[in-house]
C-alpha cells in the first residue's frame, strides 16, 4: 500500500488504540483507521522510535497528544492511566485555545501533514465541544 492509499488518523482514534495497549505503546501500522482529512499520512516517519524504543516526541506526535487529552476532557474516551471517563469542559476550551495558537504561529512553516492533522484535531475537537455544550 503506498502513501497516498494511506488515510490520516485522527487524534481520538490514535488515542483510542493506545488506549487499547496495556504497555501504553502504539504500533501504527497495525491498523489505519478512517478519517475525513483530505491528504495521507504516513505514521511511520511520524512515530518512529528511538534507540531505546520509545517514542520520539515530534510536533506531529505532540498534536496526538493534545487531541488525545482533548478527547479525554470532552469524555468521549477514557483516560488510559486510570480506564475512567473524566469530562472537563474548561480544560477542554483550554486545549482548542493552545491548538489555534499553534495553527496561528506555525502557519507557513509545516509539513502538509503537520497542517492537516493540525487542521482535523482543531476542528474534530471544536466540533465535538459545540455538541457537548449543547446537551
Amino acid at each position: 500500500m503506498g502513501q497516498n492509499d494511506q488515510e490520516i488518523k485522527s487524534a481520538k482514534e490514535i488515542a483510542e488504540d493506545k488506549a487499547g495497549h496495556t504497555d501504553g505503546s502504539m504500533d501504527p501500522k497495525k491498523d489505519q483507521p478512517k478519517n475525513a482529512a483530505s491528504e495521507p499520512v504516513s505514521t511511520d516517519k511520524q512515530f518512529s522510535a528511538d534507540q531505546e524504543g520509545r517514542m520520539k516526541l515530534t510536533f506531529y506526535s505532540y498534536l496526538i497528544m493534545l487531541g488525545a487529552i482533548g478527547w479525554q476532557f470532552l469524555g468521549k474516551i477514557p483516560n488510559p492511566q486510570t480506564g475512567k471517563v473524566e469530562k472537563d469542559m474548561i480544560q477542554v476550551q483550554e486545549i482548542i485555545d493552545l491548538l489555534a495558537i499553534l495553527e496561528e504561529k506555525t502557519k507557513g512553516n509545516l509539513s502538509k501533514e503537520e497542517e492537516n492533522i493540525l487542521k482535523a484535531t482543531l476542528s474534530n475537537l471544536r466540533l465535538n465541544y459545540v455538541e457537548e455544550i449543547k446537551k
